[in-house]
């Protein structure tokens, strides 16, 4: 299935920061939604899920590398990223923050 993407302001931010030190990781996370597959990707519920992404400027693989927690507004088939992590940074991200995030996204979609 082919989703449209929506960058929220909110996910732009936290892209943001990380591509100081990576550069491309913009592209990479294109690249991944691109991709997307539900048969693939972890869900987490409410409509979430989370995947694997592999930074182009880190010369390890997926799972050193970047988590991508992706909202799929079904009647829109549409993509929304809502949060991203450095899995060298952090182990893993609390059920509330993801909600959290979610919440600030979907206000962000409602105004499309």
């Amino acid at each position: 299935m082919d989703y449209e993407i929506f960058f929220a302001q909110h996910f732009k931010k936290q892209l943001e920061s990380y591509r100081r030190k990576y550069r491309n990781i913009a592209k990479d996370v294109i690249d991944a939604l691109k991709k997307f597959d539900k048969k693939q990707a972890q869900f987490l519920g409410a409509q979430a899920y989370k995947m694997r992404v592999r930074s182009s400027d880190i010369a390890r693989g997926k799972s050193h590398a970047f988590r991508l927690i992706i909202l799929v507004l079904e009647i829109e088939n549409t993509l929304a990223p809502i949060v991203i992590y450095f899995k060298g940074d952090r182990d893993s991200i609390s059920k509330e923050e993801i909600l959290a995030h979610a919440e600030n996204v979907r206000n962000e979609a409602k105004n499309l």
